[in-house]
């Protein structure tokens, strides 16, 4: 009869610890923990049932083929669509939006049971909020006002979508107008309005411009009239013969015949030539 080794363990313990250790590997292998990473937040179900309260980022035990984990993206998502409305005088305009939105994460075990993943959640929920919200704020304006009031159509915009979001436990974070497309008859409209625009304001300048020209000339003609008048009003025959001497250069001119005048000194006679 052959004696037990001291060093190994009583076959009763193997046994126990191999049982143990298969446990343990069915446990693993049946998905008894789930890993909620940054970002999300997990939904508990058991036997499809959804649980009270979410799981946090972390490693969560759960009871194999009894339970199961949804995760949720509680983070800043972004949809961007497009929305083909009538404006006010009968356009029709494609408004392209950029929504920023986001699950409040306290409330994503409510998103999940009342709604459903975050895809349906984006085709029950946030799109058909984005179409109404365009339509009916752009049936307000009209299509070329849509341009000009840009910022306050956006803001309109977001106040529809966050009121109808708000029942559903989502955040709005942002609303961005990206594009407005008109058709090409109206777009044609307006690139000729801004034409005849532009000339008119052109040819307002011209005409703004010649008539402060004219009022130069005529404020440049009366002050020519004004001076000559003035010059009239003092020009004496005095003051001539003064300034003819003033630029006399001192010469006589040469006298032809027997007597002569000089032309620049008023009132002197030259004396009469000597006859030969």
């Amino acid at each position: 009869m052959n004696a037990r080794r001291p060093d190994l363990p009583p076959p009763n313990f193997r046994l126990l610890a191999l049982g143990l250790t298969v446990v343990a590997v069915l446990f693993l292998a049946s998905g008894a923990f789930a890993q909620i990473g940054p970002g999300e937040r997990g939904v508990l179900m058991t036997f499809g049932a959804v649980q009270p309260g979410v799981l946090d980022p972390g490693l969560h035990l759960k009871l194999p083929f009894v339970q199961s984990v949804a995760r949720m993206n509680v983070q800043v998502q972004n949809s961007q669509s497009t929305e083909t409305a009538a404006s006010l005088d009968l356009q029709n305009v494609s408004t392209t939006v950029a929504t920023n939105w986001h699950i409040l994460p306290a409330d994503a075990e409510w998103v999940y049971q009342h709604i459903g993943s975050e895809s349906q959640l984006m085709s029950k929920v946030i799109r058909p909020a984005i179409s109404n919200a365009v339509k009916a704020v752009t049936a307000h304006y009209n299509a070329q006002d849509l341009i000009v009031e840009r910022d306050q159509v956006r803001n309109q915009i977001e106040r529809q979508i966050r009121a109808a979001l708000a029942p559903f436990r989502v955040v709005v974070d942002a609303v961005n107008i990206t594009d407005f497309h008109f058709s090409r008859q109206f777009a044609a409209a307006i690139e000729e309005k801004q034409v005849a625009q532009q000339r008119a304001l052109q040819a307002q300048y011209e005409l703004q411009k010649a008539k402060v020209v004219a009022q130069q000339k005529i404020v440049e003609a009366g002050a020519q009239s004004q001076a000559q008048k003035l010059l009239q009003q003092t020009l004496t025959p005095e003051l001539i013969e003064q300034q003819a001497i003033a630029k006399w250069d001192g010469r006589l001119p040469e006298v032809v015949g027997g007597r002569g005048v000089l032309p620049m000194i008023g009132n002197i006679t030259a004396p009469a030539a000597v006859a030969h």
